[in-house]
């Protein structure tokens, strides 16, 4: 099957399935459930654990999660695409509750560079027809000037169809930013989806053919989520908005193979 109508295939499968489980999951935490002390399973990166967090998704030994302590963020880098599988970070209230201007400093992750792997740079997405888009939204560290700079590296970046990274992907984030009037603490992960034989710009940076947003959403002991999948082809969009891609997050580990919030039994 060609890769093109394979990615369809499963996305609208994703779609279907979600179509008939999709709903907000409303859970109450059990004794010692949810806890957000409790250090990651298996990665190390340089010889020290990561720092345990509800938003982690689950990660086998192999895996080399790297944490950026400015950003306050995990990543799972995929060194042959040059783009990361999954960014998770949590957001709060004083996540946002400053004056720091958007950076625009696009920069290599020097993080990289220290274990040897390629990175993504600007000659990649000149004139490529893709937004750098980010996977951690540069507006969701709006706390310090430090924060906000950690979000413009290029391990937070992975190619955007311009009309998806400034339309349904742009109102999805500002939907989540507003949520922390409500809850306490979202966990989130973010991520791509690559195929086996992606198109590719620049000196190799492959392009994902979908992206994914989950979001474990806490207020007190409960916890709530969501979930959404979207194509990133501007024919694929049309006119449809964020919420008409919400999906369940069930849906999204099936399509990824990810083990999402390992750590809250609930969901």
């Amino acid at each position: 099957m060609p890769r093109r109508v394979w990615m369809w295939t499963l996305f609208w499968f994703v779609l279907a399935a979600a179509a008939i489980a999709c709903s907000h999951r409303l859970s109450p935490v059990g004794p010692g459930a949810g806890t957000d002390t409790r250090p990651a399973a298996g990665p190390v990166v340089a010889g020290k654990s990561l720092p345990g967090g509800l938003e982690l998704p689950a990660c086998g030994e192999r895996d080399t999660v790297i944490y950026n302590a400015e950003g306050r963020y995990s990543f799972l880098y995929r060194p042959a695409c040059k783009v990361s599988r999954w960014v998770a970070y949590k957001l709060t209230r004083s996540d946002l509750a400053g004056a720091a201007d958007r950076s625009d400093a696009f920069r290599p992750d020097p993080r990289l560079t220290s274990l040897g792997w390629p990175s993504a740079t600007d000659a990649d997405y000149k004139g490529s027809g893709y937004d750098r888009g980010h996977l951690l939204p540069s507006a969701d560290r709006k706390c310090s000037r430090e924060a906000n700079r950690a979000t413009f590296l290029y391990s937070n970046m992975a190619p955007q169809s311009p009309k998806l990274n400034r339309g349904a992907w742009k109102a999805l984030e500002e939907r989540l930013r507003s949520l922390t009037a409500d809850y306490d603490t979202l966990y989130i992960v973010v991520g791509t989806v690559v195929d086996g034989r992606p198109r590719r710009i620049g000196r190799g940076v492959a392009v994902p053919g979908l992206f994914f947003k989950a979001a474990a959403l806490r207020r007190a002991d409960v916890f709530d989520a969501v979930a959404y999948v979207m194509p990133n082809e501007a024919g694929s969009l049309g006119g449809k908005r964020y919420a008409d891609f919400e999906v369940t997050v069930d849906s999204v580990e099936r399509l990824t193979g990810l083990d999402l919030f390992p750590r809250i039994p609930t969901l």
